[in-house]
């Protein structure tokens, strides 16, 4: 047993050690392009009338290298607070109140789904309730 573990030891960390050496980081190119981006903040601070817009139809210099997205819609934020994988009535179905606590958490006080985990919550209870009472051994 203490031979398979070293085993798996050996390999995991073997296998940690090749995924450390596939991540390059050149700082002075990253440092480059946050200049970039610090210099046109600061160009569009002082010339408060010029827009982004503008200077991409004059094709300033200020924009040279630069790979801007202006979609509001990618993010790694949840913009529409859906619940992962389950609805709000199952997370409260199954994890009771913490569900509750969690959908509460991630919607954002989202009062429909809020309500729904609420009822999960509820009936998840009677049936583990009714469930407790009808089973005379415990078991």
């Amino acid at each position: 047993m203490k031979t398979t573990i070293f085993a798996l030891f050996i390999t995991f960390t073997s296998f940690a050690t090749f995924a450390s050496n596939d991540f390059d980081y050149n700082s002075s190119i990253k440092q480059n392009e946050f200049d970039k981006v610090i210099q046109l903040e600061k160009y569009l601070e002082k010339n408060q009338s010029i827009t982004l817009t503008e200077l991409k139809a004059n094709n300033s210099e200020l924009l040279n290298g630069l790979n801007l997205v202006e979609d509001a819609t990618i993010s790694n934020l949840n913009v529409n607070k859906n619940m992962p994988l389950l609805g709000g009535f199952w997370w409260g179905c199954c994890l009771g109140v913490v569900g509750l606590a969690l959908v509460y958490f991630i919607t954002d006080n989202d009062k429909a789904v809020v309500r729904k985990a609420f009822i999960g919550c509820l009936i998840g209870t009677l049936v583990v309730g009714v469930g407790g009472i009808l089973n005379p051994f415990g078991w």
